[in-house]
C-alpha cells in the first residue's frame, strides 16, 4: 500500500481540500461578526471601522490637502473632490458611504461632482437622502444607528496634530478638535457586492461547520501519517528510493521553491479593489505553494530516511568537514595528553597530571586574553570541563562500586561495558568483567555439579527402591511362615529391621533429591499449627516414652492458622520429633514452645543431647551429616536437611541452634 502511486497521488489531492475546508470552517466560526450583516453592523467592530475611517478623512484634509488635484471655489470655500477608492473610508466592505468634511474655509468630500452636486448644500441634500446618516457637528454626534449614536465618540479623537514648515526653517504646529469640523457621511447597511458573495459562502460554510472541522481534522492526520510513511518507498524497489533530485544539494532546492513560490504575490499590488481577482490569486498562490512545500517535503523526508540529509546539503558537508578537522586536531592533542596521563600506572601521578596540565590551560587563557570578556568565557568552559570530568568520575566509581556490591549478592550475569567509562578506569572494569566470568564459571560449574549428583541420587534410589520392594515382601511372606527354628526367626527380624531402614534412607534420598531440583508441589491450604503439633505429639508418645523423654507444651493459644502444605508441614515436625527420639539424652524434658506474635507464629522445640555436640549447627543442617559421629543410630543424615528445605519452601524460616548439649530448632511461619 505504501509503495502505490494511485493512493500517494489521491492523497494528495484530498488534503489540500481538506485543509482548505478547514480553514474555511474556522473563519466561519472566528469571522461570524465581520461577515454576517446583521451581527455586523449592531457590533463594535463596525464602530470602530467607521470612526476610524472618518478621522482618517479628516486626516487627509488637514496633511495632504496639496496633493488633492481636483477642486474649486464656492466663494471663499475651496471643495477637495477625490473618487471613492482615495481614502480607506471609501476601501471597506460598507456599501454607498460618503461623506463631506468641512474645516475653515476648506471641504473634502467623495460625492461625485454633477450640476446637481457642485455646492455644499446641495452635497449635503445628496448625502441625507441614503439610508443612515451619521453627522459630527460642534463635536457631537448626531447618527441614525443606535450603536454609533452611543458608542461613535468613544471610538473618535477629535483632537488632531499637525505641522507646516515656515520658510525661516520652523516648524509651526497646530491643534484641532472635534468642535473644529462639520463632518456629514452616510451608508447602507449592507456589504459590497463583491464582498457579499464571498461572505455568502463563510455563512454557508458555518452550517456544517460543527461536523466538518473534526472530519477534516482526522481525515487530514491520516493522509500526513500516511503520506510520512509512504514517501521514498517504490514498487518492486528496496528500500528507500532515490532519483537524481534528490542528490541535488537541498539548499538549491530551497532557493529556487521561494523564487518560484514568491512570483505569484508581485501582481497583488496592482490589484485594487477586485476581489475576485484577489482571490483567484491567492488561491493560484496556493496551489503553488503546495506544489512546492510537497516536492521540497518529499525530497527532505527521503533524504532523513535514507540518512543522506546531511551529505546531500552544503552547509552539511561544510560542518562534517569542519567536524572532522576538529576530531583530528583533537585526536593529536588527546594522544599528547594520554601519552603523559595515562602512561603512568600511578593513580596519583595520573591525577597529578591532569590537575597541572588544567592549571597550565587556565593561566595560558589568562596571561593570552587577560582581563577580556573572552578570559570570563573560556576560564568557565575550562571550569565546567573540570567539573563535568569530576561528575563522570563520580558516577563511573559508583557504577563500579554498584556492580561489586552485584558480585557480593552472588549476581555475576550483569557485564560493564568498558567503552562507557573513563579510560583510567578501563584496566579496573576488564578485571571486574573478568573476575565476575570466574564467579559465575564456578557456580555454573557448582549447579552443574549439584544437579548431576541430585540426578545420580535420584537413579541410584529408584534402582534400589525396585529390588528392596521385593526383599521386604519376601521378608514378610517368611514371617507368616511357621519356622521353629529360634535362629531363622531372628534372622528373619533383622532382616525385616534392616530392610526397613534401608526403605526410609531410600525414601528420604528420593525427598531430599525432590526439593534440591524444585521438582515438589505444594498445596497451600489453611491448617492449625497447635493441632497438627499435638498430633504428632501423640503419635510419638509411645517411642518417647520408652526413652523417659517428658513432653513439655507451652502454648496460650487454641488455635493459630497459617497457610501451609499439610503433609509437608507434618513431615517437618515429624523429622524434627523422630530427631529427638534418636538423639536426646533418655529420662530429659522435650520443651515445645508456641508463640504468637503481631503476624507471625513462632515454634521453639528444645531438648539435651545426649552426646557431646561437637559440631557446629550450620554444619548439622548439611545434608548426610549427623550428629552421631559413630553412626550407630538409624538416622540417615537428611531430616534436617529436609525440615529446613521444606520449611523455606512453604515461606519459612527456619533456625536451628547449639549451645553445649542444648538442641534447639525455632521455626517462623506468617499467621493467616
Amino acid at each position: 500500500m505504501k509503495e502505490s502511486r494511485i493512493i500517494k497521488v489521491i492523497s494528495l489531492i484530498i488534503l489540500p481540500i481538506l485543509i482548505a475546508s478547514l480553514i474555511v470552517s474556522i473563519l466561519s466560526f472566528t469571522q461570524k461578526q465581520e461577515y454576517d450583516e446583521e451581527e455586523y453592523f449592531s457590533s463594535e467592530n463596525f464602530v470602530y471601522d467607521y470612526m476610524n475611517n472618518i478621522q482618517m478623512a479628516m486626516n487627509e484634509l488637514i496633511y495632504y490637502n496639496g496633493s488633492i488635484n481636483e477642486s474649486y471655489l464656492e466663494g471663499n470655500m475651496q471643495i477637495f473632490h477625490v473618487p471613492n477608492n482615495y481614502c480607506e473610508i471609501f476601501n471597506t466592505k460598507i456599501k454607498e458611504t460618503y461623506f463631506l468634511i468641512i474645516y475653515n474655509n476648506k471641504a473634502l468630500t467623495n460625492v461625485k461632482i454633477t450640476p446637481d452636486t457642485d455646492t455644499i448644500e446641495e452635497i449635503k441634500t445628496f448625502i441625507s437622502k441614503n439610508e443612515k446618516t451619521v453627522n459630527i457637528l460642534n463635536g457631537k454626534m448626531q447618527a441614525q444607528s443606535e450603536i454609533l449614536q452611543s458608542e461613535g465618540m468613544n471610538h473618535f479623537d477629535g483632537r488632531l496634530s499637525y505641522y507646516s514648515t515656515q520658510y525661516d526653517g520652523l516648524i509651526k504646529y497646530t491643534t484641532t478638535t472635534s468642535e473644529d469640523f462639520q463632518i456629514y457621511t452616510s451608508y447602507k447597511e449592507e456589504f459590497t457586492g463583491d464582498l457579499k458573495e464571498f461572505y455568502n459562502i463563510l455563512k454557508e460554510a458555518n452550517k456544517f461547520a460543527y461536523i466538518n472541522i473534526p472530519l477534516s481534522v482526522i481525515f487530514s492526520i491520516l493522509i500526513i501519517l500516511y503520506l510520512l510513511i509512504s514517501v521514498g518507498y517504490k514498487k518492486g524497489v528496496k528500500g528507500i528510493y532515490l532519483n537524481d533530485f534528490d542528490k541535488v544539494p537541498i539548499e538549491i532546492i530551497f532557493f529556487i521553491s521561494i523564487f518560484i513560490g514568491s512570483i505569484p504575490f508581485i501582481p497583488l499590488s496592482a490589484i485594487n479593489n477586485d476581489y475576485y481577482a484577489i482571490i483567484s490569486l491567492i488561491i493560484t498562490s496556493c496551489i503553488i505553494i503546495y506544489v512546492l512545500s510537497v516536492i521540497v517535503l518529499d525530497t527532505v523526508i527521503k533524504r532523513m530516511k535514507s540518512k543522506t540529509l546531511i551529505t546531500t546539503s552544503i552547509a552539511g558537508n561544510i560542518i562534517l568537514f569542519i567536524i572532522k578537522q576538529v576530531k583530528a586536531i583533537w585526536k593529536k592533542i588527546k594522544n599528547v595528553i594520554d601519552g603523559l596521563i595515562y602512561s603512568s600506572t600511578n593513580v596519583i601521578t595520573r591525577e597529578l597530571s591532569k590537575l597541572i596540565i588544567t592549571m597550565c590551560a587556565g593561566i595560558f587563557i589568562i596571561v593570552l586574553f587577560q582581563d577580556s570578556f573572552i578570559t570570563f568565557i573560556l576560564i568557565g568552559l575550562l571550569l565546567i570541563f573540570t567539573i563535568y570530568k569530576w561528575v563522570r568520575k563520580a558516577i563511573d566509581l559508583g557504577q563500579i562500586e554498584q556492580r561489586l556490591k552485584e558480585m557480593y549478592e552472588g549476581n555475576n550475569t550483569h557485564k560493564l561495558e568498558q567503552s562507557n567509562f573513563m579510560p583510567e578506569f578501563a584496566n579496573m572494569v576488564k578485571y571486574l568483567n573478568d573476575i565476575s566470568n570466574g564467579f559465575e564459571n564456578a557456580i555454573q560449574d557448582r549447579i552443574k555439579s549439584e544437579r548431576l549428583k541430585a540426578e545420580l541420587i535420584t537413579n541410584v534410589s529408584h534402582d534400589i527402591k525396585t529390588p528392596l520392594t521385593s526383599i521386604i515382601n519376601y521378608v514378610d511372606l517368611l514371617k507368616q511362615e511357621n519356622i521353629e527354628n529360634e535362629k531363622a526367626r531372628e534372622y528373619i527380624g533383622i532382616l525385616d529391621n534392616k530392610s526397613q531402614r534401608l526403605k526410609n534412607l531410600t525414601e528420604d534420598l528420593i525427598e531430599a533429591s525432590k526439593i534440591s531440583t524444585g521438582n515438589i508441589s505444594l498445596n497451600l491450604e489453611k491448617i492449625n499449627i497447635i493441632e497438627l503439633i499435638n498430633q504428632v505429639t501423640g503419635e510419638f508418645s509411645d517411642r518417647f516414652d520408652k526413652k523417659g523423654l517428658n513432653t513439655i507444651i507451652n502454648v496460650k493459644e487454641n488455635e493459630i492458622n497459617i497457610m501451609a502444605d499439610s503433609r509437608h508441614m507434618y513431615r517437618i515436625v515429624e523429622n524434627l520429633f523422630s530427631n529427638i527420639s534418636k538423639y536426646a539424652l533418655e529420662n530429659s524434658r522435650v520443651y515445645i514452645d508456641i508463640m504468637k506474635q503481631e503476624k507471625s507464629v513462632i515454634i521453639e522445640i528444645k531438648n539435651i543431647s545426649k552426646d557431646k555436640l561437637n559440631i557446629s549447627a550450620e554444619e548439622l543442617m548439611q545434608r548426610f551429616v549427623r550428629g552421631d559421629k559413630s553412626r550407630t543410630t538409624e538416622g540417615s543424615g537428611l531430616g534436617i536437611s529436609i525440615a529446613q528445605n521444606l520449611t523455606e519452601l512453604q515461606n519459612g524460616i527456619f533456625n536451628l541452634k547449639l549451645d553445649g548439649d542444648l538442641f534447639k530448632v525455632r521455626l517462623e511461619f506468617n499467621i493467616v
